[in-house]
């Protein structure tokens, strides 16, 4: 798993990275991804939105392109410092995610929260009591959007780890429909899983 350092460094190769290997493990269906999550909230009036991981911020950008009033979190400075040249008007912290919310937003309301290929840095019990922190920090009628490398089964993980044996990093703690799903019901927390490519799907909460 990289850490910060080595996210500042991947920082002025991402996009091109992602693009090239955008029909296989880890970035199948990434653009479709992206796509689904962006189909979710433009058409909107003036809203907030708060991205999780935002790397170089390639959702966000179109979003903010259309009036949104963008706010990220990201523990690399380098994916900052594009994603702060792209959206010079944006707010983005510097931050590790995996030590909760920073304190510079608990009395901040969004109406959108989403996170793109980020949340995998958590196991399944982190996730669930991020995710049950972030809806704090929702407006009425909000919701969370998680889109990921996310599976609905686990023989689909597995399968897909056989496949991809070469180049799967065991660092990584992937959403699993039939697990994370029940997780969060059992804390009141209603979500719903759409499957987008063979290795990617997107988790709604509301």
């Amino acid at each position: 798993m990289l850490d910060n350092i080595g996210f500042d460094i991947w920082s002025k190769e991402y996009d091109k990275s992602v693009e090239k290997g955008s029909n296989e493990y880890p970035f199948d269906g990434y653009y479709s991804v992206l796509s689904y999550v962006y189909n979710l909230i433009k058409n909107k009036e003036e809203i907030n939105v708060l991205d999780i991981g935002f790397g170089t911020g390639l959702l966000t950008n179109k979003l903010y392109s259309e009036r949104a009033n963008i706010c990220g979190i990201d523990f690399s400075q380098g994916m900052i410092d594009i994603a702060q040249e792209k959206m010079p008007n944006g707010k983005f912290i510097k931050w590790d995610f995996n030590l909760g919310i920073p304190s510079q937003l608990e009395k901040e309301k969004f109406d959108y929260i989403i996170s793109s290929y980020a949340i995998h840095h958590l196991d399944n019990d982190k996730k669930v009591e991020f995710v049950s922190n972030l809806k704090d920090l929702l407006n009425e009628n909000g919701k969370i959007i998680i889109a990921d490398i996310a599976f609905k089964t686990e023989g689909e993980l597995i399968n897909c780890k056989d496949i991809n044996s070469n180049k799967w990093d065991e660092d990584e703690i992937y959403m699993v429909e039939e697990k994370i799903v029940p997780q969060l019901f059992n804390k009141g927390i209603h979500s719903t899983y759409t499957q987008i490519s063979s290795c990617a799907g997107i988790l709604e909460i509301h």
